[in-house]
């Protein structure tokens, strides 16, 4: 399946978490280039982007909820430092970076903080630019940086200012995607909402090679005269991108109802009628997480986390030995069993 880079319509004066999505603009390839990856990731409740080279705070940070959203840039190991400072005055707090130390020395006066206990968190150097722009409306998430042009150019016509080189990388970004995740789900169905969420006692994924799904969701009804409410979905998934050893995110392109909302129908000769209702399911745009059987229980995010401790018995079977799919909400949260 093609992988298709997005760039996300902006809109000038509003909200940083408005203008900048968290959908990144990248490379849909890997570079062959030696040097250190720069992990970009994104916050969907105050809107930031955040930068390191750090697997373990990369970690945490999606542990804590932000979006993994692929390789930032390519720098070097070594070169003119680079230094992450913290605003806590910031709604939402918000980060900038600089590799000039005039420049952090006076935004401390100001009251931000030097982060990183004050090193380098990577260094610039190579011929690639790196561009950064300012969202003047905006206190979290008001600093962007990508090696990407047509991103910055997004921004900039959207309305936000400083179009400059912030310092130079050796590679561009990309993305991490592998379409052949889902060829390992061959004969397989996702299964249930294990905890009983959005998606009720019965939830059925199927997801195929080509990256297309269907997905029917059941579950009793509470109108008179009518059994129980059922839908059923197809739609299309980009390709899976890497987060760690252990998970993928994807995205749902499209989704389709394959009844119409409201349609009453007999189930079997049990004459018990099921109607369509969109209560559950994979809708677009939406983004979800998928977990192989070795990802170890403290390596979800927090919600997964609690849910597990309080269910435990309804784990015990499924979980230990399935592929494990969740949305960053924690409404749905399905195994993958044979057929």
């Amino acid at each position: 399946m093609k992988h298709l880079a997005t760039i996300n319509k902006l809109l000038a004066g509003l909200s940083c978490a408005a203008l900048l999505c968290s959908t990144p603009v990248l490379a849909n390839e890997q570079p062959e280039i030696s040097g250190q990856d720069i992990y970009r990731l994104y916050n969907g409740y105050s809107g930031e982007h955040f930068y390191t080279s750090n697997p373990d705070e990369k970690a945490a940070l999606i542990q804590k909820g932000w979006i993994f959203e692929g390789i930032g840039w390519i720098a070097p190991s070594t070169g003119d430092a680079v230094y992450r400072l913290y605003n806590p005055n910031a709604q939402g707090g918000d980060h900038y970076y600089t590799k000039d130390l005039d420049e952090a020395d006076s935004l401390v006066s100001l009251g931000w903080l030097m982060d990183n206990d004050a090193q380098p968190v990577f260094y610039s150097g190579g011929d690639i630019n790196l561009y950064s722009a300012y969202n003047p409306n905006a206190q979290s998430g008001a600093h962007n940086y990508t090696t990407n042009r047509s991103e910055q150019d997004s921004l900039i016509d959207s309305g936000w200012l400083y179009d400059q080189v912030a310092w130079k990388v050796l590679g561009e970004g990309y993305e991490e995607t592998d379409p052949s995740l889902y060829e390992r789900f061959a004969g397989q169905q996702f299964v249930k909402n294990i905890w009983g969420f959005a998606g009720g006692p019965s939830a059925f994924l199927t997801v195929n090679a080509d990256g297309t799904y269907q997905e029917s969701n059941v579950r009793l009804s509470v109108r008179p005269g009518i059994g129980a409410e059922y839908s059923e979905f197809t739609g299309q998934l980009s390709d899976p991108v890497k987060v760690d050893d252990y998970t993928w995110k994807a995205h749902v392109i499209s989704s389709n109802l394959v009844l119409p909302v409201d349609t009453i129908l007999d189930e079997g000769n049990k004459g018990i009628k099921i109607m369509m209702e969109p209560f559950a399911g994979l809708y677009a745009p939406m983004d979800f997480y998928i977990a192989s059987p070795e990802k170890p229980i403290e390596d979800y995010p927090d919600f997964i986390q609690a849910q597990y401790h309080k269910y435990p018995e309804s784990l015990k079977t499924d979980f230990p030995g399935s592929y494990v799919l969740y949305t960053p909400d924690g409404m749905t949260f399905m195994s993958v069993v044979s057929r």
